[in-house]
């Protein structure tokens, strides 16, 4: 059996975008296209969209994908995953793949996936350069900074670190010593199967509250996060201005 189960999690009742993962000026529904990037990704051994709606469940049969009906009381995507992924025991890592990352491709999951399974950290997630023309101060693109190691320091959706000597600098340019001065995360996780049990129980802490981030809750625990580079140019659904955004780009094409 291929170790890797990825799940999808896909609630109706989206707060900023009610009913987005249904939206379909595309010809298709959003959360088909979610399914069909991560189908590209041959790492994965089973894709799964776990959701809180029949009609939600009936659109996933339509076009061929495989869901399974979670409890409507979810408080996250996090607790939705973990729920799923108990009802398939046997893999070793359980990948989260946000639902409203409609241009998801492989790159970013054949890279988290690999470094799972060469370091086996208890959680992995991705992040790439910071995008030319984005300006830093952009809330919904959160950065993050790593140790010398690759593992997680700290997420925000201010910018870190803060270059007191080059002000003024490009965001999209490099450090001294050839590195991205700021990262980009993606909202792109994976666990080991047993970990995903385990974080899903820890209550939410003060820092992952006040940045709205959910994944500072491990790191506030003494947990570690690897980040894995990649490259990826998605962007995430929240907003009614985000999907019109994302139409254009499609009917682009």
């Amino acid at each position: 059996m291929n170790k890797v189960l990825a799940i999808i999690p896909a609630r109706l009742a989206s707060t900023r975008l009610p009913r987005k993962v249904l939206l379909n000026k595309t010809g298709k529904p959003l959360i088909q296209h979610v399914w069909e990037g991560a189908s590209a990704c041959k790492a994965i051994g089973k894709l799964v969209i776990a959701t809180d709606a029949e009609e939600v469940m009936a659109a996933v049969k339509s076009f061929g994908g495989e869901a399974v009906l979670t409890s409507p009381a979810c408080q996250s995507g996090t607790d939705r995953v973990a729920e799923a992924a108990r009802q398939y025991p046997g893999y070793d890592i359980v990948v989260n793949v946000q639902g409203d990352e409609p241009e998801m491709a492989k790159e970013p999951l054949v890279a988290l996936i690999d470094g799972m399974l060469r370091l086996n950290p208890e959680m992995g997630t991705v992040a790439v350069p910071w995008p030319a023309r984005v300006p830093l101060s952009e809330p919904g693109f959160v950065k993050v900074t790593t140790d010398r190691q690759g593992y997680a320091l700290y997420f925000s959706r201010s910018p870190i670190p803060f270059y007191r000597d080059e002000p003024g600098a490009a965001p999209e340019g490099r450090r001294a010593d050839g590195q991205p001065r700021y990262w980009k995360h993606v909202g792109l996780y994976a666990y080991q199967a047993r970990f995903l049990q385990q974080y899903a129980s820890m209550l939410p802490t003060a820092l992952e509250q006040a940045e709205g981030l959910e994944q500072l809750r491990a790191l506030e625990n003494g947990h570690k996060i690897a980040v894995f580079p990649t490259t990826y140019s998605g962007y995430e659904v929240n907003t009614p201005a985000d999907y019109e955004a994302f139409v254009a780009r499609q009917m682009g094409r």
